[in-house]
């Protein structure tokens, strides 16, 4: 039971990889763009929206949502790196 919990995980951190590096590729094109335009990395109206996009969701318990809040929060300061 426990080793097909742990497959199921491992499948669905396979395609979030797959996810965050073509996300990886369109940050660094926003960068480009960003650079050549003079406008600021850090957008944080833009950050809340699409934050509150994806918790739009009603489904969502609580935890649920703090989870997805913590691993953007991460992911939203990854992409200000490598811009």
């Amino acid at each position: 039971m426990l080793n097909k919990l742990r497959n199921k995980i491992d499948k669905i951190d396979i395609e979030i990889v797959k996810s965050l590096v073509q996300r990886h590729q369109i940050v660094k094109k926003i960068a480009k763009v960003k650079k050549s335009n003079a406008i600021p990395i850090e957008d944080l109206s833009r950050e809340k929206s699409s934050l509150e996009n994806l918790l739009r969701n009603p489904n969502l318990t609580d935890s649920q949502t703090k989870y997805i809040e913590k691993i953007f929060q991460a992911i939203y300061a990854a992409s200000k790196d490598i811009q």
